[in-house]
């Protein structure tokens, strides 16, 4: 696992346990979603056994977490000008994911 439920709980500013299960599933479905989408692995640890930081990976997962969670409805109140998800989530997103296809 990338991220913990801390880390994100942190990042949403969430302090309740009511979204928990919540955001696990989303957890889970973000990074497997950068796993579809790069076709890499995530070990914990590299050859030498250390744990490792993935802080780019962490980024994407904690703004498509965020993205997921404040728009949780099935129409969305911050639609960007072509109807879909806002520009400038599109373009952050995008490029973060390009680089980490790299």
């Amino acid at each position: 696992m990338i991220l913990t439920l801390e880390e994100v709980k942190n990042y949403l500013r969430v302090d309740l346990e009511e979204d928990d299960n919540l955001i696990i599933s989303l957890i889970a479905a973000a990074e497997t979603y950068l796993k579809n989408a790069t076709g890499k692995e995530y070990p914990e640890e590299n050859e030498q056994g250390e744990r490792i930081a993935y802080e780019l990976e962490k980024v994407y997962l904690k703004l498509l977490i965020a993205y997921w969670y404040e728009n949780r409805s099935t129409i969305s109140q911050n639609k960007g000008a072509s109807g879909g998800v806002p520009d400038e989530f599109t373009y952050a997103t995008r490029s973060l994911l390009l680089q980490l296809q790299l």
